[in-house]
């Protein structure tokens, strides 16, 4: 089998499989129109699709959930779409108590975009005015032998970094679970 993206993504793969979601079933309703694809400085990807099954142009768009939130206006519930800012301050809160579990964290949302503006640039389209969808939360254990092996890198006289593009409440955590960070 050829794998499908990134670990993140083959972790989401997953997620649908277990779900029952059919991935290749669902991606095939749909034309991409735009892609705009991952960037460290812009901590997010988008893509402009086509849904046959809605007859409608879809904007999705998933990232860093603090950069995707930035650019909602509302958050989708099972009943209707309610303003973000009625429940911003609980998903920040739930963002953080994912990372301080040292979570890897991706936050999704979307836009209903009109025919006559497909062809604008899909940069632009992600500026404002999205709906909130949610926040997948993945567990990135620390391996077994790590905190050994940075322990005898320190016994060793040599100094450990953590280089990541995470959040410092995950960091610090990994830090807690290498045995190298202390509240104290």
């Amino acid at each position: 089998v050829k794998p499908l993206g990134n670990p993140t993504e083959a972790a989401l793969l997953l997620w649908l499989h277990d779900k029952k979601a059919e991935y290749l079933k669902i991606r095939a309703s749909v034309e991409i129109i735009q892609q705009l694809t991952f960037s460290t400085e812009r901590k997010y990807m988008a893509t402009l699709v086509k849904s046959s099954a809605l007859n409608k142009y879809l904007l999705y768009i998933k990232g860093a959930p603090e950069i995707i939130l930035s650019k909602c206006l509302s958050v989708i519930t099972p009943d209707k779409d309610i303003p973000l800012e009625a429940v911003k301050d609980s998903i920040e809160e739930q963002l953080l108590q994912y990372q301080n579990q040292a979570m890897r964290t991706l936050g999704f949302a979307y836009k209903e975009i009109e025919e006559e503006h497909i062809h604008t640039d899909i940069k632009e389209l992600v500026n404002n005015g999205l709906t909130f969808l949610g926040i997948a939360a993945i567990s990135d254990p620390v391996r077994e032998d790590v905190p050994a092996a940075v322990h005898k890198c320190l016994d060793a006289g040599i100094d450990i970094k953590i280089v990541t593009g995470d959040t410092p409440a995950t960091v610090k955590e990994i830090g807690r679970q290498i045995d190298i960070w202390h509240d104290d």
